[in-house]
């Protein structure tokens, strides 16, 4: 299904030209264009929630412990 949506003209002119340019539809440049916004709101989701667990000397310790304990068994599964 498709449908129409209402952009302004230069909007509509530059998702034409990089799909001209890059010999895609400009419904793909579209969808990578919100697969990155969604890619960039996720890591910086990421990096405030790391933000928060170092506001708090108990969590980050919690964290570090966690994190720790996984690459430990990372290495002897991966070790043998």
């Amino acid at each position: 299904m498709t449908t129409t949506i209402k952009v302004p003209e230069d909007l509509r002119d530059r998702i034409a030209d990089r799909a001209r340019s890059r010999h895609v539809s400009q419904a793909e440049v579209v969808a990578e264009a919100l697969d990155a916004l969604d890619q960039r709101e996720f890591w910086s989701a990421v990096g405030a929630a790391y933000a928060r667990l170092q506001d708090s000397p108990e969590d980050w310790a919690e964290y570090v412990r966690e994190r720790d304990e996984w690459v430990g068994a990372r290495l002897v599964d991966e070790q043998g």
